[in-house]
């Protein structure tokens, strides 16, 4: 019996990530012959939050719809598959602004404000076509290999012309990144998603979280959005940022909202900037990030747990995710995940799935078919033998894809143990 599709043609491949209202797959559209990034629904809690959910859910892919700029994150389809919603986006590759933060400490100023100017726009144009975000945030934001930035994640967009879906006692947000006006629970305008802009620039700039990374409590971080707020740029001495954009960060992320400026006004000021144009220097930087989690999801794989069931569908990789939605983690497998995708994979689909990243890796997919080898290589290493030809070719190809990201040192390395292992087993074969 085939694979399931989803539609009758999505292949769900792995999941990327789950959230509070629905979950994200990796998949392949059968018809297209392309991957893409499938975020089904997932209702949980109370009696209405399963209408209220779906409310929401469709409410996203109608607000996707209604933008097209390559700065928010493009909907190819949508549809319900046994009773469950699902859209169907484009699958990005490359790293949020806060795994560059994680990895490289506070951004230089020209490239957080690149990416700044990226959101920017991205905002610009969904509030034009009268979409509200609601929640900016750097887990939401990705910049891509090619230095292009993404905004995403619109599950609790507002649409201008409807009334707001609420549930009562439920704060939808992230505190760190939320108005506080928002928090308050007043009626939501453009500035809410100006707000979180600031908050994200805060970041990048600082290293730092907005309100602190000792408070954990909710409640902390709640009087503190609402009461002394983010601390002003402004007055950091000797920061090296450059005053017209810290000037501008603080304005953005102050208490009033009708004094901070709109969309379009912020990109003239952010383009205006002499810091404001390095999109070279921020390609490099990405490209060294996913060069980084590449090397250490190769030499340093999540350790395969004996525990999980053994018979489990590499198509459908269920189970709960730990809900980490703004730890500075870059949107890699967790371990859980990748268990569960090696105690589902035999010998034969192992080979199958080999296939498949190599053809990532040969059209350039070099994040998606580093994380696909891997699982590979494990599987056959453990099911086949670390010297078995599968296991190799696995190996062989993971060495391709570090040396193609740049890894040239680690390449060469595997590429020498794939040699020495492939000469002793030719060896052992004449005798």
């Amino acid at each position: 019996m085939g694979e399931e599709l989803l539609g009758g043609r999505y292949r769900l491949v792995r999941l990327i990530g789950r959230g509070g209202m629905g979950a994200v797959h990796e998949a392949v559209d059968t018809g297209l012959d392309r991957r893409v990034a499938v975020k089904r629904l997932l209702a949980a809690g109370g009696p209405d939050s399963g209408s209220t959910a779906l409310r929401r859910f469709q409410r996203e892919a109608q607000a996707l719809a209604r933008i097209s700029h390559p700065g928010v994150v493009h909907v190819y389809d949508s549809g319900v598959h046994e009773g469950t919603p699902y859209i169907v986006m484009e699958l990005l590759d490359g790293v949020g602004p806060a795994a560059l933060v994680e990895g490289h400490g506070p951004l230089p100023p020209a490239l957080a404000a690149e990416i700044g100017l990226g959101m920017c726009r991205a905002l610009a144009a969904a509030h034009t076509a009268g979409v509200l975000h609601r929640d900016v945030k750097p887990t939401n934001v990705t910049v891509t290999r090619a230095g292009r930035v993404v905004l995403q994640d619109f599950g609790l967009a507002r649409l201008a012309e409807e009334q707001a879906i609420t549930q009562a006692g439920a704060l939808l947000g992230t505190p760190q990144y939320m108005a506080p006006e928002l928090i308050r629970g007043e009626l939501p305008g453009p500035e809410v998603d100006l707000y979180g802009l600031g908050a994200c620039l805060y970041l990048m700039l600082t290293g730092t979280l907005p309100l602190g990374a000792d408070a954990v409590d909710v409640g902390v971080l709640v009087e503190r959005a609402v009461g002394p707020g983010i601390p002003r740029l402004a007055e950091r001495h000797g920061s090296g940022i450059p005053h017209a954009l810290a000037h501008l960060v603080d304005t953005l992320c102050g208490q009033e909202a009708d004094r901070r400026p709109a969309a379009a006004d912020v990109e003239g000021l952010l383009a205006g900037l002499p810091t404001a144009d390095d999109q070279r220097a921020l390609r490099e930087l990405v490209a060294r990030c996913v060069r980084e989690q590449a090397v250490e999801f190769v030499y340093s794989p999540p350790a395969q747990d004996s525990s999980v069931p053994e018979v489990l569908d590499w198509a459908a990789i269920p189970g709960p995710v730990p809900a980490t939605p703004d730890a500075h983690r870059p949107l890699t497998l967790s371990d859980g995940t990748l268990q569960m995708m090696l105690s589902g994979m035999t010998a034969d689909n192992a080979r199958s799935r080999q296939r498949e990243a190599v053809n990532l890796v040969l059209r350039g997919d070099l994040q998606e078919a580093v994380r696909m080898l891997t699982a590979v290589a494990q599987v056959c290493a453990s099911a086949l033998g670390p010297d078995h030809p599968t296991t190799l070719t696995s190996q062989y190809w993971q060495a391709v894809c570090l040396a193609r990201l740049g890894a040239g040192a680690e390449a060469l390395e595997l590429f020498s143990r794939v040699n020495t292992r492939t000469e002793q087993r030719r060896g052992r074969d004449h005798d």
